[in-house]
């Protein structure tokens, strides 16, 4: 029995291996002899699945070190080779570049190089193009996935309409004080024809003669005119719709109160001096004038074209709508200076003043006796009604003839 069990566990030890197998086939033979010749078979068989133990372990200590034996031997013989792999890479890879350089020698012409060329210009901006576009629909999509840029979309477009509704309103205002103007000036009208029609009554009530009655209609109706229109009845050079400038350079600077001048923030103010130009613009509404430093100063006005100057305007508002109730800011004393552009040369055309006690709009005489054509006419105030601290001027107006009406006036008299 024991015989049997050991020769099966030494059948199922070795398995497959022929050797073992081999072993064992001879073991189990010399077991069965044993059993033939009439010995004991415990001990004979003890003494055999000793022996055969022995055996199994010397044999696969053996096929272990042949195994390992083997791969060693691989790895070994890989190491040796791979310095001829690199030596033989090494010798192969310049002769594939520089037949590589060869081929795109041969390719590389002056056409292959325009057609690249063309192939950039227009493929560099399309990718550009496309990039920028990816960019912006990314950064559009993220700005409407907002929700605060939705509402503050919202807010704009609610003030928006708001004021839309607001210009609607004050459109419908200036169309209905526009229609209360052409009535007014109906009105204003029909109460001239009326005066003049009872003007001429009275006249033929007294028995005053066709010529004379007709005389005192035109003088009436002229003295309307006046009130109604400005009286000054002659072409304005100086008038900033045809052209007209303010040399900058050769005129004072504006004028700013000290507590404007001395702040960081004075370009914050909503209402700032306003310009040397204003002088030529019709607009004489309290406040919208020119103003400069202290009681004398100049403005040099720059014409159009070249006229002969014969006479100058200066416009100021009176006291009854003045908010300080006084014009001690006015000009007084000022000269009038024609100035030659191409020499600068300046030639004195009047000494004059300005009395505030007459009428706003005072127009003075030049005295051309030369009758040279000027291109700038340049104001030097003296001094001023009072006021220490600055000087306004309002309006400024210059008249003469063209040079053009000069020429042919000249030749008609020669």
């Amino acid at each position: 029995m024991g015989t049997s069990v050991a020769s099966w566990y030494l059948r199922s030890s070795v398995g497959n291996c022929p050797r073992n197998a081999t072993a064992s086939s001879s073991q189990t033979t010399s077991s069965d002899e044993g059993q033939e010749n009439g010995e004991d078979p415990s001990g004979r068989g003890t003494a055999i699945f000793t022996r055969e133990v022995i055996e199994r372990e010397t044999s696969s200590s053996t096929l272990s070190s042949g195994c390992s034996t083997a791969s060693q031997r691989s790895v070994l013989k890989t190491i040796c080779s791979l310095p001829g792999l690199v030596i033989m890479s090494a010798f192969c890879l310049p002769v594939y570049l520089l037949q590589s350089c060869i081929c795109i020698k041969d390719q590389f012409t002056m056409a292959n190089c325009v057609k690249a060329l063309k192939f950039l210009i227009v493929a560099v901006p399309i990718i550009c193009g496309a990039i920028y576009c990816f960019c912006q629909y990314v950064k559009l999509s993220d700005g409407l996935s907002s929700t605060e840029l939705t509402q503050l979309y919202e807010t704009e477009l609610k003030s928006l309409w708001k004021s839309q509704n607001l210009l609607q309103e004050q459109i419908h205002e200036i169309q209905s004080l526009k229609k209360e103007t052409d009535h007014l000036r109906a009105e204003i009208s029909g109460i001239n024809k009326g005066i003049l029609h009872s003007v001429k009554q009275i006249l033929e009530e007294n028995d005053i003669p066709g010529e004379n009655k007709d005389q005192v209609l035109a003088m009436i109706n002229l003295a309307f005119k006046k009130i109604y229109e400005d009286h000054v009845q002659m072409a304005d050079w100086a008038k900033k719709t045809i052209g007209a400038t303010i040399d900058k350079d050769r005129t004072s600077k504006s004028y700013e109160p000290e507590a404007v001048q001395n702040c960081w923030f004075k370009s914050l103010f909503m209402i700032a001096a306003k310009p040397p130009s204003t002088v030529l613009e019709p607009d004489v509404n309290p406040g919208n004038c020119w103003a400069f430093q202290g009681t004398e100063g100049q403005i040099v006005i720059k014409l159009p074209e070249k006229i002969q100057p014969t006479a100058v305007t200066v416009q100021h508002i009176t006291k009854a709508i003045s908010p300080s109730n006084g014009v001690t800011s006015a000009m007084k004393d000022f000269l009038v200076y024609g100035i030659d552009d191409e020499t600068d040369e300046e030639t004195l055309l009047g000494t004059f003043m300005y009395d505030i006690e007459k009428e706003p709009i005072q127009t003075f005489q030049l005295k051309n006796e030369e009758a040279k054509q000027f291109l700038c006419i340049k104001f030097k105030v003296q001094n001023n009604w009072g006021n220490v601290e600055f000087t306004c001027i309002y309006r400024l107006r210059v008249h003469g003839k063209k040079a053009t009406n000069l020429d042919a006036f000249n030749e008609g008299k020669g």
